[in-house]
C-alpha cells in the first residue's frame, strides 16, 4: 500500500493558508454570533461567561476544520494551475462555476434550515440546552455545524475574488451579519441566489461574444 507523503514546504504552505483562512472566517463569522452569546449568558444557570467562551469554542472548532479544508483547496488548486498563490481563478469559468453554485444553493431547502436555526438562537437553547463546559461546547459544535451549513458555499466565494480581498470580506461579513442576525426569514438568501445565479450567467454569456 502506498502512502501519500507531504513535503516540509507543502506542510508548511498548508499550514500558513490554514491560520489565513481561520482568521479570516473568525473575523467574517464572529459578528453573527453576537446573539448567541447575548442569548446564552442570559439562559446559563452557572458562570455567563465560561458558558459562553465555551460555546463560542466549540463553534470556532467547526470553522478552523472548515479553514483546513479550504487551505488544502487553495493549495491544489493553485498546484493544477487553476488559480494564482491567492486563489484568484485563471480563467473566468471557474468563477462562474461558484457563483453558480452558491446561487443554486442559496435556493433549497437546505439553507432555509440552516439559516431557520442560525435566526433562533432561543428556540435552540431552549429545546437543545446541555448544562456544564461540555454541554457548552457540544452547544456551540452543533451550532457552528448549522452555521457552516448555512454559509459554506458563500465562502468558496473567496475563490472568485480572491482569497483575503478586503471587499469581498466586508461585504459577506455584513451579508452574514444581516442574513443571520438581523433577519428572520429567508428573504435575502432568495434574492442573493437569483442575483448569484444572473452574476454568473452574464460571465458565461461575455465569455461566449
Amino acid at each position: 500500500m502506498r502512502f501519500v507523503t507531504l513535503s516540509n514546504d507543502t506542510i508548511y504552505e498548508i499550514g500558513l493558508l490554514s491560520a489565513m483562512w481561520i482568521v479570516m472566517m473568525a473575523i467574517m463569522m464572529l459578528p453573527a454570533t453576537v446573539p448567541w452569546l447575548i442569548a446564552i449568558r442570559k439562559l446559563s444557570t452557572g458562570s455567563p461567561i465560561r458558558t459562553a467562551t465555551t460555546f463560542l469554542g466549540g463553534y470556532l472548532f467547526i470553522w478552523m476544520l472548515f479553514s483546513l479544508g479550504a487551505a488544502v483547496m487553495q493549495h491544489l488548486l493553485h498546484k493544477t494551475a487553476l488559480t494564482s498563490r491567492m486563489g484568484v481563478p485563471v480563467t473566468p469559468y471557474i468563477g462562474a462555476a461558484l457563483l453558480a453554485l452558491a446561487g443554486l444553493f442559496q435556493l433549497t431547502e437546505l439553507k432555509r434550515r440552516c439559516l431557520a436555526h442560525c435566526q433562533s438562537p432561543v428556540s435552540f437553547f431552549l429545546s437543545r440546552w446541555r448544562d456544564g463546559p461540555l454541554g457548552a461546547l457540544q452547544m456551540g459544535a452543533h451550532h457552528g455545524i448549522y452555521c457552516l451549513g448555512c454559509c459554506w458555499a458563500l465562502m468558496l466565494l473567496a475563490f472568485v475574488s480572491g482569497v483575503m480581498n478586503l471587499i469581498w470580506m466586508m461585504g459577506t461579513t455584513v451579508y452574514v451579519f444581516v442574513d443571520q442576525a438581523t433577519l428572520k426569514s429567508p428573504a435575502l438568501a432568495t434574492t442573493s441566489g437569483i442575483i448569484l445565479l444572473g452574476c454568473s450567467t452574464w460571465i458565461l454569456i461575455g465569455l461566449q461574444q
